[in-house]
């Protein structure tokens, strides 16, 4: 694009000149493989030259160039305005750094300040920008304007060495974009040097391939544009249109920017902010009016401040804001939400968004990246080169947080406000940067993490540091558990063995942290282990209880595990993928486990509903049982002497370990089971033998052989009413019995 448009049009004529030129040698330089005579004897006959070369210059179509550039490379139409008030700023920058360095001895009107003056009549369709700069002597003005892609800011800035910070301008085709809003563009001028000349000229052209060149009266010093809009354009000669293009693109240039909004009325300024991201230092009076007015607030007060710059890997001028926690931002109904900081180049902004530069999961934070070592594109409206975009990325996040890492050392209370406030994003960070930045970020961000553990109060919080530091001596893993709150946690048949052992475990509340954890997989050369995972390393070798002597309980042996592995199987039967003994419970009967842990299983159920027919709905589970706990114990000898009892408790305590483990789906197909169960108690109360399949009957007293009284049949149905005491006993029931479950 840059080497259509540096194609000079002087004076605008319709073609360029062609200028032959012959060259004895051009096809020996241009072709050097000929100058050896045996590769030239290979050659095909097309491919050597038969006579001398002509050179040509490319011709350019005016007409159409401007055409190009006034449709093509801008975007949005408001733009004009900012390249517009850019122009004026370099103008204005010009004559500032010539006067400092004594190069104009006289200035006309030497009383007028340096300022940029925006005003519109709606009647006549007009829009007009003026300046109080340099200005143009008449061979600047057929320069400058009459040159498609000629810079004279950048010829400036090479042929003065003026700091190029100040200088915007570096393509030379801003000027042409007003001909994507204007049939007509006038340009009145004067310059700054007396020595060179006061009179007046005006510019004129409507964009067809030529324009003109009038000496004109009574111009003052500077440059002054007027616009006649198009039809689909006038907008632009609205105040309110006009003064909100200024403000978001141009309020932060080195001139007071002012729009008349009455033509007789006292021009008001628009840009009273300063640039604070340019300076060293600033207060904290400074910094809220700051935040507040890139919040669009009038409230409100930064809750952490950073200003960052920077001369490497590129030069980096930033000013950025965490909100206040009390402030952060809903992710209700937030699905894509605008990056709060602004992308500028040189004071103009270049994006008011820089989604390119601040990844999605920092959008919160407010403020300005200013950089002058992007390469822009032609129409400035975003960078050319992706990688020096990384760079800049890579830089600004990576400051970003190990900021916040060094404020939650300086001050761990007010940083957990605020992470508690935040988490959810910088938690999303960690996945996103793994999926769409090589996990860059991985370690900063991990640093950041907090959450509460087994070994510390309700509400204190650690980071993944602090829990490897209270670690146990050899141990290899981070232990983790998923679960809705603290109580739910520790009171989960998945904690017993790390309660009884004293070993931390880190409490994790957010759905989103089992995706974290898959994330990242390990911190520190230590890998994370839920503690409801199955076939886990669990280093149970590090920290053994102290072995209770307990004479009296019971155990299964290896042969009854194994038949009462093939009952729950049979009873259970699609349910379960395996049913197995664990040492891993303490006083809990029974846990599932699966291939994934219990709290990712429900989160994937969840967002696979309504496509069961992929199998992911349906994850095949482990039920695991202690082969001490008094139920399991009983459970073996029942099966035999009571099966449908016995296969109603399977059914519940299969329930349970489900309930435990949070991925029963619905709770209410437990009601015709409970009720059975409800039952069994009420009946086992009126004195039924579920062995017998039958109700036993009080005998009489052999001493009481009057008949029995009202208060003595009272007595009798009491006795009859207590629940049973009789001992276990082996014999099967022939009778069938009415708590058999019915399978449909």
């Amino acid at each position: 694009m840059l080497s259509t448009l540096r194609v000079q049009a002087r004076r605008l004529t319709t073609s360029a000149v062609l200028r032959p030129r012959n060259h004895a040698s051009m096809a020996r330089r241009h072709q050097p493989w000929l100058s050896t005579p045996a590769l030239a004897a290979r050659c095909p006959r097309w491919a050597r030259p038969s006579s001398s070369s002509t050179e040509f210059e490319f011709k350019a179509e005016t007409k159409k160039l401007l055409d190009i550039v006034a449709k093509s490379l801008y975007t949005d139409k408001e733009v004009f305005i900012r390249e517009l008030i850019s122009n004026a700023s370099d103008a204005c920058e010009k004559l500032r750094f010539l006067q400092g360095a004594q190069q104009i001895k006289e200035v006309n009107d030497a009383d007028l300040p340096l300022q940029i003056t925006l005003s519109v009549n709606e009647a006549e369709r007009k829009f007009v920008i003026e300046d109080s700069g340099i200005g143009m002597t008449r061979e600047q003005l057929i320069e400058h304007l009459g040159t498609i892609a000629k810079s004279g800011s950048l010829d400036f800035s090479q042929a003065t060495a003026a700091d190029a910070n100040n200088i915007i301008g570096q393509f030379g085709v801003g000027f042409y974009s007003t001909f994507v809003v204007a049939d007509k563009v006038d340009v009145y001028t004067k310059t700054s040097d007396k020595e060179l000349g006061s009179q007046g000229l005006l510019w004129s052209s409507d964009g067809s391939g030529s324009f003109t060149v009038t000496e004109v009266d009574e111009v003052p010093r500077g440059t002054r544009i007027e616009l006649t809009l198009k039809d689909d354009a006038t907008d632009f000669a609205k105040v309110a249109t006009v003064k909100k293009a200024a403000s978001k693109f141009s309020s932060f240039v080195d001139f007071p920017i002012f729009v008349k909004e009455k033509e007789d009325g006292e021009p008001q300024p628009i840009n009273k902010q300063d640039a604070l991201w340019l300076k060293t230092s600033a207060t904290e009076e400074q910094h809220t009016e700051f935040f507040r007015y890139l919040s669009g607030t009038s409230y409100g007060k930064p809750y952490y401040t950073l200003m960052y710059q920077t001369d490497a890997p590129l030069s980096i001028k930033s000013c950025f804001y965490m909100p206040d926690p009390d402030n952060a931002p809903s992710r209700l109904f937030t699905k894509d939400p605008e990056i709060g900081i602004a992308l500028h180049s040189r004071r103009v902004m270049v994006k008011k968004h820089a989604d390119g530069v601040i990844p999605k999961w920092l959008h919160w934070v407010r403020g300005v990246v200013d950089c002058e070592d992007m390469p822009m594109n032609i129409s400035r409206e975003n960078m050319q080169d992706t990688r020096l975009m990384e760079k800049l990325s890579m830089a600004v996040v990576r400051r970003i947080l190990r900021f916040l890492g060094a404020e939650a050392k300086k001050d761990p209370e007010k940083y957990a406000k605020f992470f508690k406030a935040y988490s959810y994003y910088l938690k999303a960070g960690v996945i996103e940067d793994k999926e769409g930045n090589f996990s860059r970020h991985k370690d900063d961000l991990l640093k950041l993490l907090r959450f509460e553990c087994s070994n510390k109060p309700k509400g204190e919080v650690v980071s993944l540091e602090e829990y490897i530091d209270m670690a146990k001596d050899g141990q290899q893993n981070v232990y983790y558990f998923t679960a809705p709150d603290r109580q739910t946690a520790l009171s989960s048949p998945y904690m017993e063995q790390f309660v009884q052992r004293g070993r931390n475990v880190i409490l994790m509340y957010e759905d989103i942290d089992e995706f974290v954890v898959n994330a990242i997989e390990g911190f520190k050369g230590k890998k994370f282990v839920s503690v409801d995972s199955s076939e886990k390393d669990f280093e149970l070798d590090l920290d053994a209880p102290e072995e209770k002597d307990d004479k009296d309980k019971k155990s299964l042996t290896e042969p009854e595990q194994k038949e009462l592995e093939k009952f729950i199987k049979d009873v259970l039967r699609e349910k379960v993928q395996e049913v197995k003994f664990s040492n891993r419970l303490v006083s809990s009967p029974a846990i599932v486990t699966s291939i994934i842990t219990p709290h990712m299983r429900k989160m994937m159920k969840t967002m696979m509903a309504g496509k069961e027919e992929t199998g992911m709905g349906n994850i095949p589970m482990t039920l695991e049982l202690s082969p001490e706990h008094h139920i399991v114990t009983t459970l073996h000898t029942i099966r035999s002497t009571n099966e449908p009892v016995a296969r109603i408790a399977v059914e519940q305590l299969y329930d349970n370990a489900c309930i435990a483990a949070g991925t029963l789906d619905d709770p209410r197909v437990l009601m015709s089971r409970l009720n059975k169960v409800l039952e069994m108690f009420v009946y086992q109360g009126a004195g039924f033998d579920y062995a017998k399949g039958e109700y036993r009957t009080a005998e009489p007293a052999k001493d009481q052989a009057a008949p029995a009284t009202e208060s003595s049949k009272e007595a009798e149905a009491k006795t009859e009413a207590q629940p049973s005491k009789t001992t276990e006993t082996t014999k099967e029931s022939s009778g069938a019995s009415r708590f058999e479950e019915v399978k449909p």
